[in-house]
């Protein structure tokens, strides 16, 4: 199987709403990722308790960009096929700032990022680590070097059409989606992130946010305004996990589900 499972994370909060959905899909970067085989530390676990789901089938990976999140969903549901009719997907998007590629292992360096997400025994993605100098990652350093010759038009315009071809992907599949923001980029954070409306032109920027389910507590928002990020001031607690799961992530999912 391509999409990761941890079977090992026993229930842990009693059920508050029964979805009826066996599947609950997630694509992510280090939001959205539970570093934990045996705990729930991250909303997708949490919501699997809450919302009864029997499984996460999870693509996310630390330091991911949306090339990332995006492809290895699709390419996960293509080889995977779960089932459409019983499948819930909560895409969380991460950084516009950031650049994902499919390599071959040789590209990787081994050893150096204790993460990974396999498309075959012989390709893996490649995480920059963003276009901060300072990110980690695992590429080699000519890619690192590749990407710093892209311009904010040039990302804005790459992670449109990288959201857009995943809305459009999942809506021909059947499946049920919504799509998500990691965090408002209006706000001062420690990420080199920013907001890629203002470089599109009108028409494509409102076709974006039709795309983004409105939410105005989203997941970084929310924590930073209770206290509930870590010492590195950009990561949610897991208390902050689970609260905005319960009290954000819930309701939402409930309206989008009528």
């Amino acid at each position: 199987m391509i999409f990761k499972t941890r079977p090992n994370i026993k229930k842990q909060f009693d059920t508050e709403y029964n979805f009826d959905i066996k599947n609950l899909i997630v694509g992510g970067c280090s939001y959205t990722y539970n570093n934990h085989d045996t705990s729930a530390v991250t909303w997708p676990y949490y919501l699997k308790d809450i919302g009864d789901f029997y499984q996460v089938l999870d693509c996310s990976m630390p330091g991911a960009g949306n090339y990332h999140i995006a492809n290895s969903l699709q390419w996960a549901i293509e080889v995977d096929r779960p089932d459409p009719d019983n499948s819930l997907i909560v895409v969380m998007w991460s950084g516009h700032d950031r650049d994902d590629y499919i390599c071959p292992i040789s590209n990787i360096k081994q050893g150096s990022y204790p993460f990974k997400f396999q498309y075959s025994d012989s390709v893996e993605t490649g995480i920059t680590g963003g276009s901060h100098p300072a990110a980690a990652g695992n590429t080699l350093l000519g890619f690192k070097e590749f990407a710093s010759t892209k311009t904010p038009e040039s990302k804005a315009i790459e992670n449109y059409l990288i959201i857009n071809g995943l809305y459009n992907f999942l809506q021909n599949k059947g499946y049920t989606f919504l799509f998500l923001n990691y965090m408002n980029r209006s706000l001062v954070s420690r990420t080199k992130d920013f907001a890629i409306l203002p470089l599109l032109p009108t028409h494509l920027a409102k076709n974006l946010k039709n795309m983004i389910t409105h939410n105005t507590n989203d997941l970084y928002t929310w924590s930073l305004g209770r206290n509930y990020l870590t010492d590195d001031l950009i990561h949610p607690t897991p208390d902050g996990h689970l609260n905005w799961t319960k009290k954000i992530l819930l309701p939402i999912i409930k309206s989008h589900l009528k």
